[in-house]
C-alpha cells in the first residue's frame, strides 16, 4: 500500500473512511492518512503487516524492506493459492482453517476520539517507533490482535504524541518496566485486556506502576489477563476514573490470610467505576472494602462464587450508587440496607440463591431506584420487607424468575403489585406462582385476593346474596311477561313529571362528514386524493374531515358510526353520482341529516353532483333557490377547479341559514 495505488482517490477531499481490512495488505505506508485532509479512520486490519526492520523506513510498515521484485513476484505466487475455487468458481474456502474472532475488534468509542488508525489482527509481533513516525495528529490506534511480545519501556510510541486512545489488547505484552507507555502523555483510555501470556508464565515479573505516569488516563481496561500475581502491592493513579477489571485471579490475590493486596485498587484516588467481576471469588477478605477507592461509585462483583456478602461494610464505601452481585451464590440480603449504605441508588441481585428477604429489608432505603431480585428462589415477599414509601419510589423492579407460593401469605404483595405504579418488566408472563397446584405457572396478579378473607358477615351476605337471586328471578319472570306494559308506564310518568326537554348536543368534532360511494373506486379516488388533500392538507385554513373508511369505530355497528358521524360534524357532505343515489347507504345518510333540520333546526347539507343528476327533483331544485351556495357541481373546465373548492370551503365554513331569505329565516 503505497501512495500511487491510492491516486484514483486522492481527489477525495471529504473521504472521511478509508477501509483497507482484509486485503491480505505486506506493505503499508502510512504517510497516506496525510493525503486525505478529511480522514478519520483507515482500516488496515486483517491484513499481513509486519514491522520494518528497526532501520530508517520512511514508508512505515514493510513486512522486508530489502526484498527484489523477482523475490515479492515470487511470493506472491505462491500465495496466489491461499484461497481455493471449484472449476466454476463457486466456492472460496481457506486452505488451512484459522481462528478468528467473528466480532470486530475495532471499537466505535475509539473514533469518537479523533482520527483513527486501525491495525488489529496484523503480524505486528514489536513496535518500531519509526512506523509511526509524522503520525503525531493520530487520536486512536488498533493494535489489538497482533502478538505483540515486546517489553515495553517508554519510547516505543514517541511519535504518537497526540494519541488519546490505545487499544493493546489480545497480545502479549510483557509489564517488566514502569516506564510503559509513558510517551504517551495525552493517553485518556487504555485496552490491556486478553494479555494474559506472560501473565500465566511462573516466576515473570510484572509491574502495574506505570499508570501512575499517565496523567490523563481516565479508563483502563485489564479484562481477561488471569493477573494472579504481581510486584507491586497496588495499582497507582491520580486521574484513573474507569477500570475493568474482568476476568483475573483476584481469588489468588485475595487469598485468605495473604493481606498483601488487601489496597490494591486504594491508590485509585478518583476511580468511580470498578468492575472485578469474573474473578473466582468466593468471599471477600475482611477489611478490603476499607481500602476501596473514596470516590467509587459503581462496584461489579457479577459472575464470581460468593456464597457470603459483607454488607456492614459497605458503610465504608461513601459515595457508592451502583452495587451488581449478579450470578453468585449469595443466599441472604442485608437485614436493613440503609443502614449499610445510605447512598445506594441501584441494586443488582439477579441469579443468586436468596430464598427469603429479612424482615425490615428496605426499611430506610429511600435513595433506592432500581432493584433487581429476578431468578432467585423467593416464596413470599411480606410488606414488612417492601414498604410502600419506599418501593412506590423504585423505577425499576425486577421478580421474574423466582418461585412464588400464591398462598394468603401471598394476599399484599399481589394486591401492590395490582395497583402500583413501578415498572415490572415481564410481569404477566414471568412472575409467576409455584404453588400450591390450582395457582401453577399462573401470573401471580390473577390470584383473588378475597379467598383468604374470613369474615363472619359472610353469613349475612350469603343470605342477601340468596333475597337477591330469588327477588331477581321473580323479577325476571315478571318482566318477561308484562315488560313493554311497565316500560310504557314509567316513561309515561317520567315524562310528566319532567316535562318537555330539548336534549343537549354533543359539541361538534368535526367540521364536515363526508358521505360517497365507497364501493366506486374512481369517487374514492377523488375523495381521498383531491377533496381530503385540499381541505386538510392545505396551509391556509384546514378542514377537520369524518370519512367513513378512516374515522369510524371498528366494530360498531354501521347505524351507529353513521348517526355518530352526522351528529359530530358541522355539515354533512354529499358526494353524488347516479350509482350512489339508487344505493340505501345514501338514503339512510340523508335522512338523518335532514332529521337534524327538523329536530334542531339545522341545515348541514352540502351537496356535490360529479354527474349529471337529479336535475328534475323538486327537492334540488327548492335548495338552489333557498341557499345556492350548498348545491355544488364538479366543474368539467379544469380552470374552473380553483372556484369550487373556493366555494366548497365557504360552504363548510358558513351556515347554510345564513344564505336565506330574512323571512324563510325567521320561519326555520
Amino acid at each position: 500500500l503505497r501512495e500511487e495505488n491510492l491516486v484514483p482517490l486522492l481527489g477525495l477531499r471529504n473521504l472521511t473512511v478509508l477501509d483497507l481490512g482484509t486485503n491480505f495488505i505486506k506493505v503499508a505506508d502510512l504517510s497516506v492518512f496525510k493525503k486525505f485532509p478529511a480522514l478519520k479512520l483507515l482500516d488496515l486490519s486483517v491484513n499481513k503487516i509486519s514491522p520494518s526492520s528497526g532501520e530508517s523506513n520512511s514508508n512505515g510498515f514493510c513486512s522486508n524492506p530489502r526484498i527484489s521484485v523477482e523475490q515479492y513476484n515470487r511470493q506472491v505466487l505462491q500465495e496466489m493459492h491461499y484461497f481455493r475455487y471449484d472449476m466454476y468458481g463457486r466456492s472460496c474456502r481457506t486452505k488451512d482453517k484459522e481462528t478468528a474472532s467473528d466480532e470486530s475488534s475495532f471499537k466505535e468509542e475509539c473514533l469518537k476520539y479523533g482520527e483513527t488508525l486501525d491495525l488489529s489482527r496484523n503480524n505486528i509481533f514489536f513496535i518500531n517507533p519509526l512506523d509511526f513516525h509524522g503520525l503525531s495528529f493520530l487520536k486512536c490506534l488498533n493494535l489489538s490482535g497482533n502478538a505483540i511480545s515486546q517489553t515495553l519501556n517508554g519510547s516505543e510510541f514517541s511519535y504518537l504524541s497526540g494519541l488519546k486512545y490505545l487499544d493493546f489488547s489480545k497480545n502479549r505484552i510483557d509489564l517488566l518496566y514502569s516506564t510503559a507507555f509513558e510517551e504517551l502523555k495525552l493517553l485518556e483510555v487504555l485496552d490491556l485486556s486478553n494479555n494474559e501470556h506472560y501473565f500465566l508464565v511462573e516466576g515473570a515479573t510484572h509491574v502495574l506502576s506505570f499508570m501512575k505516569n499517565l496523567v490523563h488516563l481516565k479508563k483502563l481496561m485489564m479484562n481477561g489477563n488471569e493477573i494472579a500475581t504481581t510486584t507491586n502491592t497496588g495499582m497507582e493513579s491520580k486521574s484513573l476514573q474507569i477500570l475493568e477489571f474482568r476476568g483475573n485471579r483476584l481469588n489468588v490475590l485475595w487469598m485468605d490470610g495473604n493481606a498483601k493486596y488487601l489496597s490494591f485498587f486504594k491508590n485509585l484516588s478518583r476511580l468511580e467505576q470498578l468492575d472485578i467481576s469474573f474473578n473466582s471469588l468466593s468471599f471477600l477478605p475482611p477489611g478490603v472494602f476499607e481500602a476501596m477507592p473514596p470516590e467509587l461509585k459503581i462496584l461489579n462483583l457479577t459472575n464470581n462464587q460468593l456464597k457470603s456478602f459483607k454488607w456492614g461494610e459497605l458503610h465504608y464505601l461513601k459515595k457508592l450508587q451502583t452495587l451488581d452481585l449478579s450470578n453468585n451464590l449469595l443466599s441472604t440480603v442485608p437485614r436493613e440496607l440503609s443502614n449499610c449504605s445510605s447512598t445506594l441508588q441501584e441494586l443488582m441481585l439477579r441469579n443468586n440463591r436468596i430464598q427469603r428477604l429479612t424482615k425490615h429489608f428496605l426499611r430506610g432505603a429511600f435513595t433506592l431506584k432500581y432493584l433487581d431480585l429476578s431468578s432467585n428462589k423467593i416464596e413470599i415477599i411480606k410488606k414488612s420487607s417492601f414498604p410502600e414509601n419506599v418501593i412506590n419510589n423504585l423505577k425499576m423492579l425486577l421478580l421474574h424468575g423466582n418461585p412464588f407460593k400464591c398462598n394468603c401469605e401471598a394476599v399484599w404483595f399481589v394486591w401492590w403489585i395490582n395497583q402500583t405504579q413501578v415498572t415490572i418488566p415481564l410481569l404477566a408472563t414471568d412472575v409467576t406462582c409455584a404453588g400450591p397446584g390450582a395457582h401453577r405457572g399462573r401470573s401471580v396478579v390473577f390470584l383473588d385476593l378475597y379467598t383468604c378473607e374470613l369474615d363472619t358477615s359472610y353469613v349475612i351476605l350469603y343470605a342477601l346474596s340468596a333475597s337477591a337471586v330469588l327477588g331477581l328471578m321473580v323479577f325476571t319472570v315478571i318482566n318477561h311477561l308484562y315488560f313493554w306494559d311497565m316500560w310504557y308506564s314509567y316513561h309515561y310518568c317520567t315524562a310528566k313529571l319532567k316535562g318537555y326537554r330539548r336534549l343537549s348536543l354533543p359539541d361538534a368534532c368535526y367540521d364536515a362528514f363526508i358521505a360517497y360511494d365507497n364501493d366506486d373506486a374512481a369517487v374514492t379516488e377523488w375523495v381521498l386524493q383531491e377533496l381530503v388533500v385540499r381541505l386538510e392538507d392545505q396551509k391556509a385554513r384546514q378542514f377537520n374531515l369524518c370519512l367513513e373508511g378512516r374515522d369510524w369505530l371498528p366494530g360498531q355497528p354501521v347505524f351507529d358510526n353513521l348517526s355518530q358521524s352526522i351528529q359530530l360534524s358541522k355539515k354533512t357532505v354529499f358526494v353524488l353520482t347516479n350509482r350512489y343515489i339508487q344505493s340505501g347507504s345514501f338514503r339512510t345518510a340523508f335522512y338523518m341529516a335532514h332529521q337534524r333540520l327538523l329536530d334542531e333546526k339545522m341545515d348541514v347539507i352540502v351537496l356535490i353532483f360529479l354527474e349529471q343528476v337529479l336535475h328534475k327533483s323538486r327537492y334540488v331544485r327548492l335548495r338552489k333557490r333557498l341557499c345556492r351556495s350548498s348545491v355544488l357541481e364538479w366543474p368539467t373546465n379544469p380552470q374552473s377547479q380553483p372556484y369550487f373548492w373556493q366555494c366548497l370551503k365557504n360552504a363548510i365554513a358558513t351556515s347554510n341559514t345564513l344564505a336565506y331569505s330574512k323571512l324563510l329565516q325567521e320561519t326555520v
